[in-house]
């Protein structure tokens, strides 16, 4: 109980840091980028804004890329047909190939434009992520020149996930958007009580997302209708894992909630050791859940059996990632990643910045 009263105190700092816009003077972004794995590299940034490629095999440093004004970076890296995409937390947004060379940056100008905490999303040539101006940006993947903006009424920090032509984000302003993936044009929106932070998952025909208004929302993903809600004890603040008609839904309460996606019952509940804001990833019959203590831990999907993974001497704020029976941690506060075998327990390596 007390690691989660403080890891919910931190976070409830770094989010006043953040919702009152009182960056700079000093103040590092404190960033919770994840790491990008493709083919035999990985790739993510630090919070100084230097995008790294290692080694998936080993952790050894392929190349490293110092983004110019990125200022850290929220959102993991995308890797899209040969190219690594970064939207830097000053607004810049960076395509480079995956040997590290930079093919463009928008905007093009020297003049930063507003802060981005959302992640990215690839549809059919184009990128998509949202800012704290508002609006949510489409750009050409192949040349960096702008396609289309929408504006919202407030600042966004989900990241936008497209389906079947359809772009989903929720806002600051306390409404959740579909959009044409096209062309930007509001196909439906749907108003909750609290903002949104986190992706939405898209199963069926139903959109699966969380709120700060501590509900977790399923919606009809053709009109936007309310299904169902759950309600927990605080924040849905990361994206939820959908798998088998079931919802795993982290909470920064410290519980994963196990949801029917049916009927929005609650099925189980799980306590970890401290509120969680990494979004999980199944591996084999497990699902691999970080809280902010540092603590890792296993819930087989088949038994409901908890078991500790291992204890990071870390915050670990950052969703988490897998390749095979590997899973990916980046902590922010120590700049080092760790990859941990799910099957055996033991951490492969480590990759430490500092």
């Amino acid at each position: 109980m007390k690691n989660k009263l403080l890891s919910l105190t931190a976070m409830l700092l770094a989010f006043t840091i953040l919702f009152t816009g009182c960056f700079g003077g000093g103040t590092r972004p404190l960033g919770w980028s994840g790491v990008t794995p493709d083919g035999d590299n990985l790739y993510f940034v630090t919070r100084d804004g230097t995008l790294f490629s290692i080694d998936a095999g080993n952790g050894n440093t392929v190349w490293q890329n110092a983004l110019e004004k990125a200022q850290g970076a929220y959102g993991s890296p995308l890797v899209i047909d040969g190219t690594v995409f970064v939207a830097g937390y000053s607004g810049k947004v960076f395509a480079l190939n995956t040997a590290g060379t930079l093919k463009w940056v928008y905007p093009t100008d020297n003049k930063l434009p507003s802060a981005v905490v959302s992640g990215l999303a690839y549809s059919d040539g184009l990128i998509y992520y949202g800012s704290d101006d508002g609006n949510i940006y489409a750009l050409n993947a192949a040349s960096g020149q702008k396609e289309w903006q929408f504006e919202t009424g407030d600042k966004v920090w989900a990241t936008p996930v497209v389906a079947d032509g359809v772009l989903y984000v929720g806002s600051f302003d306390n409404s959740f958007y579909a959009l044409s993936a096209d062309d930007g044009q509001e196909l439906w929106s749907f108003d909750a009580q609290g903002v949104f932070t986190s992706a939405a998952r898209i199963v069926g025909d139903t959109v699966v997302v969380g709120s700060l208004d501590r509900q977790l929302y399923a919606l009809d993903k053709n009109t936007g209708a309310e299904l169902w809600s759950f309600t927990g004890e605080r924040w849905f603040w990361t994206a939820p894992v959908v798998l088998d008609g079931k919802v795993y839904a982290p909470n920064t309460d410290g519980t994963i909630y196990v949801i029917d996606l049916a009927s929005g019952s609650l099925d189980k509940q799980y306590e970890m050791t401290a509120p969680v804001s990494s979004t999980p990833v199944v591996v084999g019959d497990k699902l691999v859940v970080a809280a902010q203590d540092g603590v890792i831990s296993l819930i087989a999907l088949s038994t409901g059996t908890v078991s500790v993974l291992t204890e990071l001497d870390t915050t670990v704020r950052a969703p988490l990632a897998t390749q095979g029976d590997i899973v990916f941690v980046h902590s922010q506060t120590n700049e080092t990643i760790y990859a941990l075998n799910v099957a055996t327990g033991a951490q492969i390596w480590l990759h430490s910045v500092q």
